[in-house]
């Protein structure tokens, strides 16, 4: 059974006093206003990337074919790790015939899902470990379709694949703002359209590619 997953993530904002302090070009400048601000530049642009560090950031929601399985409370242990747990029983887990298809998982979305297991202790026996996905060259169990279309070497968004291969690209929506969209009805909404339209997107792309180039 084949199943297109892709993740989106948030900022752990309960750990803004555990990153480590920022690196800054200050070259020259000698003025401690000029230093303070380029300081707080730097503060900000570290925060910016929180959502992208699984030791910093949490996952929001994980979208699977035509499902977006989501946390039922932001920032929150709880929540997150039975999110996580789900995912484990109905997707990852040694024995069920599954392959699953995304977009730069190996690069991403496993690891970063599965150190979150790590971080919250919420790994169940039975479950296939990280490394049972990050099989290079090998398109099953885990076909990691950019991979696949970048041989291996660099990276493309897929967004300009789909665009080119499909005639649709990635809705317009700020990854920045998950953490609000995620407080109301509405705005979870939101995030689960998008967390969809990418695999959409990514389904899409795999069965254009499907017997051809795999």
């Amino acid at each position: 059974m084949i199943h297109t997953l892709d993740i989106e993530t948030y900022p752990n904002t309960d750990m803004l006093d555990r990153l480590p302090e920022p690196k800054v070009a200050y070259g020259n400048t000698k003025d401690p206003e000029k230093r303070a601000v380029k300081l707080a530049e730097a503060r900000a642009e570290q925060v910016d990337k929180m959502a992208l560090n699984p030791l910093f950031g949490r996952v929001a929601c994980v979208g699977v074919n035509d499902t977006c399985h989501m946390v039922s409370k932001i920032n929150d242990d709880e929540s997150e790790a039975a999110l996580l747990k789900e995912i484990q029983e109905k997707y990852l887990t040694v024995g069920q015939e599954h392959t699953i298809v995304t977009w730069n998982g190996m690069g991403f979305d496993f690891p970063f899902t599965y150190k979150r297991m790590a971080i919250l202790k919420c790994f169940i026996h039975g479950t296939h470990r990280l490394s049972w996905w990050m099989k290079r060259y090998n398109t099953r169990p885990h076909c990691d379709l950019m991979q696949v279309w970048c041989n291996w070497y660099g990276y493309e968004k897929l967004d300009t694949v789909a665009g080119a291969l499909l005639g649709d690209k990635k809705v317009e929506f700020d990854v920045s703002e998950i953490a609000e969209l995620m407080k109301t009805p509405e705005g979870r909404e939101k995030v689960s359209a998008y967390n969809l339209y990418d695999c959409t997107l990514t389904s899409g792309v795999y069965d254009m590619l499907d017997g051809v180039i795999f």
